[in-house]
């Protein structure tokens, strides 16, 4: 009773969005010190280490057993100067996995991101510059990337639910070219605008991207209803978060959105786990007499795989809410390749979904894929994914650019493989 009690008052949190819901933990406004020092210790520093008898996935298909080099922190060519080998005994090599739609908020979330094999982190807003900056750069722990302070507008459910604070929105007299250019002068990785009633307008949005564009940068748009998904996909913004869940997407905007070379990010867990509760309508609307269903959801990520949009694979996993719920990073992106799966993507193109696509959507050129002189972000697995997807839990070992990262989720380690097999 207790944890329905808790589900219920995190749905009530999020308003009329389900997704983003990194704004129910506040505005990341305290720089708490403690939260920025390492439980977990690397190995040691990245060595020159042959990794044979292995099958590697190679963006389509799992090949015969062959030698992998680590060297360093980059995959290499050659097995001169090897200083062990690994017997992988035909385990299955993939690159390590991408999270596109996360928040974390501390050393930990890093840590545990890392321990269910994935490597690298797109946090999707980041109100505290200063904070954001301390979970960069740390060896054999997943990279953080991240969008800055989201284009919130004045009136809108996030600047009301989540107390935004008047200098952190956006006017009508703001002006775009300024805001972006900060966002982007404290190290952000791209911009993030937020769309929704009350949100920015068409016209702010559009000169948002625009400036963003002229800066080389991309852009990325919170979008969970249909009227806002008009609104981001006129933008012409690189990528949408979320689907809408009010009414399905016509296939012609599906193939509007492919022909702009959009990218969309759906989040289908956060949905699902919101929807699992026949309560969850009754307290977002007032009343259960709605069209907003996870049924949508699942449609509309079908409707643009139909249209060949490129899918990316985020979990919008924030970690703890309450005593008693929590919405945790790394296992709920392993969620999410199986609800890729469960609506129709075959397992390669789930795996493409949290590996090479959002490299590509995001100029992480250096990842994504194992080959000579990509970073060595690698996870070995007990068993083969493309049979069953839900074999990406079953880890063995995790590197992180050639960093091996001991402290593997306990429930997804072959007991005797870890133990030195």
């Amino acid at each position: 009773m207790k944890a329905r009690a808790a589900f219920l008052v995190f749905v009530a949190l999020l308003q009329h969005s389900e997704a983003c819901v990194q704004h129910a933990r506040g505005s990341e406004t305290h720089h708490d010190a403690p939260t920025f020092m390492r439980r977990s210790h690397p190995a040691g520093p990245p060595s020159k280490i042959a990794l044979t008898n292995v099958r590697v996935f190679n963006g389509y298909r799992i090949g015969t057993p062959e030698t992998i080099v680590i060297d360093g922190d980059v995959i290499g060519k050659d097995l001169s100067g090897v200083k062990d080998a690994i017997d992988a005994k035909g385990r299955i090599l993939i690159p390590g996995l991408i999270d596109s739609h996360i928040h974390i908020p501390d050393m930990a979330g890093l840590e545990e991101l890392t321990s269910y094999g994935v490597t690298t982190a797109l946090s999707m807003s980041c109100r505290n510059y200063t904070r954001c900056h301390a979970l960069r750069g740390h060896h054999g722990l997943a990279s953080f990337f991240s969008a800055g302070v989201p284009a919130t507008g004045p009136g809108s459910s996030h600047a009301r639910t989540f107390s935004v604070p008047p200098e952190q929105l956006i006017y009508p007299t703001s002006d775009p070219t300024a805001v972006v250019g900060y966002a982007f002068g404290n190290g952000s990785d791209w911009y993030k605008v937020t769309a929704e009633t009350n949100g920015p307008s068409q016209d702010m949005q559009n000169r948002l991207v625009a400036a963003a564009h002229a800066l080389g940068k991309k852009t990325t748009t919170h979008a969970s209803d249909t009227a806002s998904w008009a609104q981001a996909v006129a933008s012409l913004t690189d990528n949408i978060q979320h689907v809408p869940s009010d009414h399905n997407m016509s296939a012609a905007t599906a193939a509007h959105i492919r022909r702009n070379g959009q990218t969309v990010t759906p989040t289908m867990e956060i949905f699902r786990a919101a929807f699992a509760n026949p309560d969850v309508i009754r307290i977002l609307r007032g009343t259960n007499d709605t069209n907003e269903t996870y049924a949508t959801v699942v449609q509309n990520v079908r409707i643009l795989r139909c249209a060949g949009v490129a899918l990316l694979a985020g979990s919008d996993a924030v970690d703890r809410f309450t005593a008693n719920l929590t919405f945790p990073f790394g296992i709920t992106l392993h969620n999410e390749l199986e609800n890729l799966v469960r609506v129709g993507m075959t397992p390669a193109e789930a795996l493409r979904a949290a590996t090479s696509v959002p490299a590509k959507t995001w100029g992480l050129t250096d990842r994504g894929v194992i080959a000579p002189g990509k970073r060595a972000d690698l996870v070995l697995l007990d068993a083969d994914p493309l049979l069953d997807i839900s074999n990406t839990r079953r880890i063995a070992r995790v590197w992180v650019a050639g960093i091996q990262y001991l402290d593997v989720a306990a429930s997804f380690v072959e007991r005797s493989f870890a133990a030195g097999e």
